[in-house]
């Protein structure tokens, strides 16, 4: 029997999305073309944890592991 495997960059934590995945989970490595960078409070990246449009509830004592992509609506600043 022949195991499956997969490249690390061909996970869906860590793919390039084609279209914002609005209303659906988001992993902080995911990356898609509505991307705008958070202008406060974290170091730059490019993947969905630092995106203006993902709701990972960075303001809350816990933030999220796994994100709500909520574009366009802007969740921080």
């Amino acid at each position: 029997m022949k195991i499956k495997t997969h490249h690390p960059e061909e996970t869906a934590h860590v793919r390039s999305l084609r279209k914002p995945m609005t209303g659906c989970s988001v992993w902080p490595a995911q990356r898609c073309p509505a991307f705008t960078v958070r202008t406060v409070g974290l170091v730059c990246g490019s993947g969905c944890w630092f995106c203006r449009y993902a709701n990972f509830h960075l303001r809350e004592q816990t933030p999220l592991e796994v994100g709500i992509c909520c574009w366009p609506e802007v969740q921080s600043d």
